[in-house]
């Protein structure tokens, strides 16, 4: 079979001398949208789920929280948020009892500067109410709420949102690989939690990609509920960021309606069956990194026997990662390549990294989606220019640089019955059953 991949910036393609029938190729829906992001807004705050309108739930002199997320997310709230205000205002909130705060989590705060939050806002907006960025870093600026009893975590929020009546969010849901899916609790946790909080969350549990609850989100409900979010407005989008539909209310009910509707109408693809080999590509434009490039190893690993193999199709043409990864103030180095596998655990286990707001979130994402699936697994670099065999080596990772040989050694040691999925990007999200809330 002759099938098209991403690869290095366009798509090339690959011959896989196996059956048809024995190669299934996993892509979600990933629709167009039908109405703008303005209607779908009024649409989800006139008929919230599982709350009373947001204008029924507050009240004259309640002092508002009003949560965003970052660039570093393509939620349009610029767009969005006028028409939460507006629903506010109608519920006789005025203009100075709303904080909007810009929930940074982990990120560096310096990075949603003045400039940028004028941006993310709106100027109307940005000239008329009270618009700060979240710091994790700075104690003065958090409030201890209580400790949570799924995983112990020391719960710190921001002072502002601990001193609102009420708290509302604007962000997504989406797959994450950590929480299972984003959206909901995630803007209280991490979103204005304080480092050490979501540290101590962070480190407890496993990621479960897809999967609905797992202890590390149900320690982040938990967090929720302590600091009293009542209200959100959740957009979920398709792989090109446009906005799909709006899910408003209950911050728990509205966000399981969320993720029923990705599963089964954008990024969901069922698996209809365990698979000796996984073809695993970032997508176009996401293969330059080699750091970037192993964020699917964890959606390959759903769908992989034990003794699978998983192929990852990736350039890595600008080496191991950019200077500064996933956020401003993110550095990432070479230095995680000198430690095994069981002395990261334990890096991650004893919270020992140094300088965590530095490097703790690469560690996390380093673990548990890179040096845990190659430990567990046999994965195969195919394609690569800017990673040596050492490197990748060191990793438990075999690097052969043609993609063709990369898929003959899979092949060879999998066998000509072996059955193959191939998922051509990681937007996709591999499923044995789409998540409902029945």
């Amino acid at each position: 079979m002759d099938l098209k991949i991403p690869y290095d910036g366009c798509c090339v393609t690959i011959n896989i001398p196996l059956p048809d029938q024995n190669i299934t190729v996993l892509q979600g829906k990933d629709p167009a949208p039908a109405k703008d992001v303005s209607t779908l807004t009024q649409e989800a705050l006139s008929a919230p789920i599982g709350k009373k309108k947001l204008s029924e739930i507050v009240s004259p002199g309640k002092k508002v929280a009003l949560l965003f997320d970052d660039f570093t997310r393509l939620t349009p709230v610029s767009t969005m948020m006028p028409f939460v205000l507006d629903e506010l205002k109608r519920g006789g909130i005025r203009n100075e009892d709303v904080t909007l705060v810009c929930a940074n989590g982990m990120h560096n705060p310096e990075y949603m500067n003045q400039e940028k939050l004028r941006e993310r806002v709106g100027s109307d907006v940005f000239s008329n109410y009270k618009v700060i960025s979240h710091n994790a870093y700075e104690f003065n600026e958090l409030k201890f709420i209580g400790i949570t009893e799924q995983l112990g975590t020391p719960l710190f929020v921001n002072r502002f949102v601990a001193a609102a009546d009420i708290k509302v969010t604007i962000g997504r849901i989406a797959p994450h690989g950590d929480m299972g899916y984003s959206g909901g609790a995630k803007m209280i946790m991490a979103g204005v939690s304080g480092i050490w909080s979501i540290i101590h969350n962070h480190t407890g549990s496993y990621p479960r990609r897809g999967v609905l609850k797992n202890p590390l989100r149900d320690d982040a409900d938990e967090c929720a509920r302590m600091a009293g979010l009542d209200f959100i407005v959740n957009v979920v989008y398709n792989s090109k960021g446009e906005p799909l539909q709006v899910f408003a209310g209950d911050p728990f009910e509205a966000r399981l309606k969320g993720i029923e509707y990705g599963d089964q109408h954008v990024w969901g693809a069922k698996i209809p069956h365990l698979a000796d080999i996984v073809i695993m590509a970032p997508g176009i434009g996401k293969d330059d990194y080699f750091m970037s490039s192993m964020g699917g190893l964890g959606i390959a690993s759903n769908c992989l026997k034990e003794d699978g193999t998983i192929v990852v199709v990736a350039s890595c043409k600008k080496g191991w990662s950019t200077e500064e990864y996933l956020e401003s103030g993110w550095h990432v180095s070479k230095d995680l390549l000198n430690y095994d596998y069981p002395h990261l655990m334990w890096l991650l286990a004893s919270r020992a990294w140094q300088e965590p707001h530095l490097q703790y979130q690469a560690l996390v994402y380093y673990v548990n989606h890179i040096a845990k699936t190659c430990h567990d697994y046999e994965v195969v670099l195919a394609g690569a220019k800017g990673i040596s065999r050492d490197e990748a080596q060191k990793l438990n990772m075999r690097c052969i640089q043609s993609i063709e040989k990369g898929l003959d050694y899979a092949i060879r040691k999998q066998g000509k019955k072996a059955k193959i999925i191939v998922i051509p990007d990681t937007y996709t999200l591999p499923l044995e059953q789409y998540h409902t809330c029945c």
